[in-house]
């Protein structure tokens, strides 16, 4: 490829929200352009790395046995209505009609769609496990898109889907793509590591997060320094042990207490007591407009997303200080028992601390000496709070986990009887009997992918690209072209790869100084620089040089490939 013909060049600007590298370097470098917020375009460059990351994972994909198919982008409505996965994903379902009003959901994800495929051929014990994938575009109106490809609006997705008789059958396919992934992460050079993770709008009970470790990632995730248990934030669990255990039990009072003291800040410079000793609540609303306080201790933040899955509801928002008015109470005031018509949720750590102070606020007193079970208890007990850096492990609870942060790259998810029960997506088992399918899901973004190993791979000065994935293996720079010598030796070397069917980009600009070029190398990335130049041409020899390495050498054409 002449690079003076290539559409897309290389650019000094820099998009103003570009914060991700991988954001920067693409743009720049030429590999890709944005048409509208979270949407984004490949060029040429851009496409031929895609391609590759796509081929990459087909033969992966065949190679373990998993058979391609493709479903319609269109999705009829009503299969999502089945689940309530319309529900669950609420706004950032994109709907449209057809001139028959009928109403389609732009594909966010296929479980559904797969599901109902399955169940038109009514499989039996001996087809299973059935196991297919599908690259395919998928649209989510996310209301937060940011960091260039990594989080998008639309972008192309390898999912894969397999259908088992039993749990048992499952875990054995499970692992083949759980070990799958782990190899392409290999192949493409990212260093991921499998964390445990929330299901989301997916459904299901257990799912693995593959995350690249990464400062600036939007993911927070911990892992075990001892046993290597490791979970993302919304799923991590915690070995929480008392915290004063050998304090004695003292008598519930009620206590003068003046009327600014209202916050957690407050509490601490009024009683100089440590966050961990007073009471916290925290209000929340449903769609319905029903209430739920989750109770906890002042050290501890609520984490929305185990909230929800205890509750069993996809849609929780803060309450408003209108609906705190409708409880008769209002911020800073909301007491931890007592009030009516609400569905108290109070955390494990409630059952971890003797003598609370809190819980009963009103404008001149509050209570000490609050002690759970005592002086109040729930209904509803669970672990509703986030893990920090630093918490004991829930598995070996001797290791402290250790916080980090990171980007998703591929999640694969357990759905067991999810999709197959309410769809009646059955299998005839030995017993001549009908049984639902055992479900899993498994999802790599293509462009994501390309990110991320930009984010792995990159200097000062521009991408470092593996050679797995490069748009070309070989950058031939020429230069000092207006000398017909070297004209016609740089054009033979680029030949030379052409007719071997080598990739190689050749930049055969005349009026751009050597300096320029080999800074729109760098920034490029591809793995083998070769330079042409008066000193190489009069030898007949080709500079060589490493993108990641210092080192130079002169070669023989013959002898670089």
């Amino acid at each position: 490829m002449l690079y003076s013909q290539l559409f897309g060049k290389t650019t000094k600007t820099v998009p103003s929200d570009a914060a991700a590298v991988s954001h920067k370097l693409l743009w720049q470098g030429g590999f890709t352009r944005r048409f509208s917020t979270g949407r984004w375009g490949l060029l040429p460059l851009g496409m031929r790395v895609c391609q590759k990351i796509i081929a990459i994972i087909v033969r992966e994909m065949d190679g373990c046995g998993i058979q391609r198919l493709e479903v319609p982008t269109l999705h009829p409505l009503e299969i999502w209505q089945k689940t309530n996965r319309d529900q669950a994903f609420g706004e950032e379902m994109m709907v449209v009609k057809d001139h028959y009003d009928n109403y389609f959901a732009l594909g966010a994800t296929a479980e559904g769609m797969m599901a109902e495929l399955v169940k038109m051929f009514a499989p039996s014990y001996k087809d299973l496990p059935l196991e297919i994938y599908q690259f395919s575009q998928k649209f989510r109106d996310d209301k937060r898109p940011r960091a260039g490809l990594i989080r998008v609006r639309e972008f192309l997705m390898k999912d894969a889907y397999n259908f088992c008789a039993d749990e048992k059958q499952f875990l054995t396919s499970y692992q083949k793509f759980y070990d799958a992934y782990l190899h392409l992460a290999k192949i493409f050079e990212l260093k991921v590591t499998p964390v445990l993770a929330d299901s989301g709008a997916i459904g299901g009970s257990v799912s693995h997060e593959f995350m690249l470790e990464n400062e600036n990632g939007d993911n927070t995730f911990f892992v075990c320094g001892s046993c290597g248990y490791s979970a993302n934030k919304e799923k991590c669990a915690f070995f929480g042990p008392k915290i004063n255990p050998d304090e004695k039990i003292k008598p519930f009072k009620i206590i003068d207490q003046p009327q600014w003291v209202m916050t957690m800040n407050d509490n601490i410079k009024h009683y100089g007591e440590p966050l961990w000793r007073y009471l916290k609540n925290v209000v929340y609303k449903d769609k319905q407009g029903k209430i739920y306080i989750a109770s906890l201790r002042g050290d501890q933040d609520v984490n929305e997303t185990k909230l929800k899955r205890y509750l069993g509801i996809d849609d929780l928002h803060p309450a408003t200080e209108n609906d705190l008015a409708k409880m008769g109470t209002k911020h800073g005031y909301v007491h931890s028992w007592g009030i009516s018509n609400v569905t108290y949720i109070g955390d494990e750590g409630l059952l971890k601390v003797k003598n609370f102070i809190g819980g009963q606020k009103e404008d001149k007193t509050d209570s000490v000496n609050v002690n759970y079970s005592r002086d109040f208890k729930y209904k509803h007990i669970a672990d509703i709070v986030d893990a920090k850096d630093g918490d004991l492990c829930p598995e070996c609870k001797k290791g402290k986990l250790q916080e980090r942060r990171g980007y998703e790259w591929g999640h694969t998810f357990n759905i067991g009887y999810f999709y197959s029960q309410p769809q009646e997506c059955n299998f005839i088992d030995k017993d001549g009997k009908e049984k639902p399918l055992w479900m899993g899901s498994y999802g790599i973004g293509a462009g994501r992918t390309m990110a991320l190993i930009v984010e792995a791979h990159n200097d000062q000065d521009g991408i470092v690209w593996p050679e797995a994935v490069a748009p070309f293996k070989y950058h031939l720079l020429a230069l000092d072209l207006y000398d017909k010598k070297v004209k016609d030796w740089a054009n033979k070397v680029y030949h030379y790869f052409v007719s071997r069917n080598e990739e190689i980009l050749y930049d055969d600009r005349i009026e751009v100084s050597a300096g320029e070029k080999f800074k729109d190398a760098d920034l490029i990335g591809i793995p083998y620089r070769l330079v042409i130049s008066l000193k190489t041409t009069s030898e007949k020899l080709v500079e060589i040089k490493k993108r990641n390495e210092k080192e130079k050498n002169l070669v023989k054409l013959e002898k670089i490939i």
